[in-house]
């Protein structure tokens, strides 16, 4: 039995080492275990998000959502896939749609432009919040351009602290789902050094646990509206700590 065990304990890392790698399970390599644990990964955690959704009444955009799923199952070793850029990259890149449809409003109310003059300013103000944020998340775009063009589930004030908790079950799935094969997130130049585990800074770590508190009690929302009040301070608080420890780090070394 114990040799039995050991040699599946071989084939489990050598299957790690050889079909995880990051040579091969990325964009631009067509590998069966891309298709097949990175496919399944993004189907299931979009389902979840939808069943969380409907079971603790939070609304949030699916289609930006269903984005950073992709890359969270299938480009994970991309900046991008990170949870800082995917939590922090919804919560602002909302912030700059939604100023975006007020100032299209503002400068081309009642012309046949206002919609492309919004949809331009939300991505406009989107992209540059997620720089200056250090956040960039491509579909975090997406969220910014819905409210120019569609109505929203919600109202517009609920939008950012919304999708970042929709952000948030993208990142704890992600943890947990590729964790299985290989380190997530991945080591790069600007994560070197682990923290409780994870290639993120402290400030990083202590910032995303507090979304992920956030998260569970905002999901009490139906049960304890008191609760859900309570996680969405901690949601926002997250938000802010994960946004804007570089800010601190860059003084540091100044």
């Amino acid at each position: 039995m114990h040799f039995q065990s050991g040699s599946v304990q071989i084939r489990m890392t050598s299957l790690r080492r050889e079909e995880f790698a990051p040579e091969v399970y990325r964009p631009g390599v067509i590998s069966l275990s891309r298709l097949v644990w990175g496919s399944a990964g993004g189907g299931l955690l979009l389902g979840l998000i939808a069943l969380f959704s409907s079971w603790t009444g939070i609304a949030v955009l699916f289609p930006p959502l269903a984005a950073t799923c992709f890359i969270n199952s299938t480009c994970v070793f991309l900046r991008v896939a990170r949870p800082k850029p995917v939590i922090v990259g919804h919560f602002v890149a909302s912030i700059g749609g939604l100023a975006g449809v007020w100032a299209g409003d503002f400068l081309a109310a009642g012309t046949g432009h206002a919609v492309a003059v919004k949809l331009g300013l939300a991505v406009l103000f989107a992209a540059a919040l997620m720089q200056i944020f250090d956040a960039d998340h491509p579909p975090a775009a997406a969220t910014a351009a819905i409210p120019a063009i569609l109505p929203l589930p919600m109202p517009a004030w609920q939008l950012p602290v919304n999708m970042a908790w929709g952000a948030t079950i993208a990142v704890l799935f992600a943890l947990a789902w590729n964790r299985i094969w290989f380190e997530f997130p991945a080591r790069d130049p600007d994560h070197c050094e682990r923290y409780r585990g994870l290639y993120m800074s402290r400030s990083q770590v202590r910032g995303a646990a507090a979304c992920f508190v956030g998260f569970g009690l905002m999901c009490l929302h139906r049960l304890s509206p008191g609760a859900y009040v309570v996680g969405t301070v901690l949601m926002l608080l997250g938000v802010a700590f994960l946004g804007t420890h570089h800010f601190f780090a860059l003084r540091r070394t100044a």
